[in-house]
């Protein structure tokens, strides 16, 4: 089976090497200010839009230019890749503000133009890329050394193609991220082994077979040193080194919370697909859920949308099937020993107790109970991860438009 992968590492990058990072990433930062304010230019004066292509015919007939003459032949110091990518990226942003326009959204987001605000930014390299195992060559940069060995995969070894790298930079530190093609076995199909998975904010994640991921809780618990880091930053005279140097403090420490993040969000969802075979999960609005001023901060620190979209794609990985609910199914509401369903529950009642039979259970284990009997009352989960994608595509869309069973408090579901 081919799929598409990214492994990101962080480079050791000398004296020299950084200066050309710098440069490279200034490259196409530039790139793609100067592609906005020519796009804006030309639709005014003539209502059509420039494309990459057409951009970057002129960004080339700029490079011939000395500099005397507003052209930038700094920009042969740097590789061609820097500034073409960065125009693709361009077309790529206006193509999504289209898109937004088109369905409606309140939030269009229409491109800006890249500050050196919040980090020197990223460039985008494609063709001669080479790893080894503690270095990697990249085009105009030469052979940088990397801080982790044996991590990136070798080209040419194991079905694998490095198709770009992408090198940003943040907080002072410089890394790569290469975007892979490569073969993996195709999955074995095994018995199915339901799991549901009820994510929250107290605990990261909850399983029906009683596994508890917790929730680290990083952005809360640093809250107090942040606020210590901000108010050095504002007590800086504005514009200074000393007040760079503290923007740069700031940033660390918010590197640290996201890093902390990121590894208990990959130890858990790897841990949970290890576990089963089939995987229940609750279509989540995460995006209204950041409305509710009392809970917003609450849920970006639990990043509950990147642990289902980590789940997704390691189940897809190991040939296993992931099953959302519909959002409105009240699986914390519903008992999972009799059924029946509460009217009423605050968030703050941790522990589960039914009216009708008296069952206590822990809230959000009985949530994914609840997730993994809604499963084997659904014909979705008659697919078998070893089926067809065919076979489970139309078994899914079987249910479109169906009603939904008020007895068993079924609705709708998606496979992913």
């Amino acid at each position: 089976m081919k799929i598409y992968r990214a492994y990101k590492t962080e480079l050791d990058p000398n004296k020299r090497q950084r200066t050309l990072l710098a440069k490279s990433a200034g490259a196409a930062r530039w790139a793609y200010n100067w592609g906005l304010s020519r796009k804006k230019e030309v639709y005014e004066q003539t209502g059509k839009s420039l494309s990459a292509i057409d951009l970057h015919k002129e960004l080339v007939a700029l490079k011939n230019k000395p500099k005397e003459e507003g052209g930038v032949p700094w920009m042969y110091e740097v590789s061609k890749c820097s500034p073409q990518e960065a125009l693709r990226c361009l077309d790529v942003a206006f193509d999504n503000f289209f898109r937004r326009c088109k369905e409606g959204k309140k939030e269009k987001g229409f491109p800006k133009r890249k500050t050196r605000k919040k980090g020197l930014g990223s460039f985008t390299l494609a063709g001669a890329i080479h790893t080894k195992k503690q270095r990697i060559q990249l085009p105009c940069l030469g052979s940088i050394k990397l801080k982790e060995r044996d991590y990136l995969p070798i080209e040419g070894t194991s079905g694998i193609r490095v198709l770009s790298a992408t090198v940003s930079e943040k907080s002072g530190r410089w890394c790569v991220s290469l975007r892979v093609e490569q073969e993996i076995p195709d999955p074995i199909s095994t018995e199915d082994v339901v799991i549901g998975v009820d994510v929250g904010l107290k605990t990261l994640a909850t399983t029906s077979d009683g596994e508890i991921f917790e929730n680290p809780k990083a952005y809360v618990r640093a809250q107090k040193r942040l606020r210590m880091l901000d108010k050095t930053v504002s007590r800086k005279q504005k514009g200074s080194k000393n007040q760079k140097k503290a923007r740069v403090r700031v940033a660390k420490q918010h590197r640290k919370i996201a890093n902390i993040r990121k590894d208990n969000q990959h130890k858990a969802t790897s841990a949970i697909v290890k576990s089963g075979s089939v995987f229940v999960v609750e279509s989540l609005n995460v995006a209204g859920m950041l409305k509710n001023h009392h809970l917003s901060k609450a849920v970006s620190d639990a990043g509950m949308s990147e642990f289902l979209r980590q789940l997704k794609y390691k189940a897809k990985w190991a040939g296993k099937q992931v099953i959302e609910a519909n959002r409105w199914y009240p699986s914390s509401k519903t008992c999972s020993n009799c059924g029946a369903i509460k009217e009423t529950l605050l968030l703050s009642e941790r522990t589960f107790k039914c009216d009708a039979c008296g069952f206590v259970l822990d809230r959000d284990l009985n949530a994914a109970i609840n997730l993994k009997n809604l499963a084997g009352s659904s014909p979705v989960t008659a697919c078998c991860p070893g089926g067809s994608g065919a076979d489970r595509i139309g078994r899914v869309k079987l249910l479109v438009g169906q009603e939904p069973n008020t007895e068993r408090g079924l609705s709708l579901f998606g496979s992913v």
